[in-house]
């Protein structure tokens, strides 16, 4: 053992400067949601051909209905197709849009929570740091 002093609010102080960086680069990504129950995850809608086309995704990126008008199922499988594409990219988009919103809130109270910790525990391990240097310098004394 040396009698160098214990750096452990150092240390402390390294985990949660590198824990805000994770924290401020999940805020710029977009984050991938966690499976659950259809109930509790956000839901978007998008429309196509003045809403004749609707889509309904839930997060996952899971189709959850498709709702088309029967007077366009006279234009062809292929302009059909296009206007089911353009719903469900749409609803995805503002999926998305949920989803950041969502989790970028989740990020920034999680941070503010940590910002607040950061100091109070930092003075807390320098207080318990210089306690186990004056014990250490006690015992050393003693010898």
């Amino acid at each position: 053992m040396t009698n160098e002093p214990i750096t452990a609010a150092a240390t402390l102080d390294d985990l949660l400067t590198s824990t805000q960086q994770m924290l401020a680069v999940l805020r710029s990504q977009a984050v991938e949601p966690a499976d659950g129950d259809a109930v509790a995850l956000l839901r978007a809608e998008g429309t196509a051909a003045d809403g004749q086309v609707t889509a309904t995704v839930v997060q996952g990126g899971r189709l959850a209905s498709l709702t088309v008008d029967e007077d366009l199922l006279g234009q062809g499988a292929e302009a059909l197709c296009g206007h089911v594409v353009r719903a469900v990219n749409a609803a995805l988009t503002e999926l998305d849009e949920r989803v950041s919103e969502s989790a970028r809130a989740d990020v920034d109270a999680l941070a503010a929570r940590l910002g607040g910790v950061r100091e109070p525990s930092a003075r807390q391990m320098a207080m318990f740091s210089q306690a186990m240097d004056d014990v250490a310098a006690r015992l050393h004394r003693d010898r």
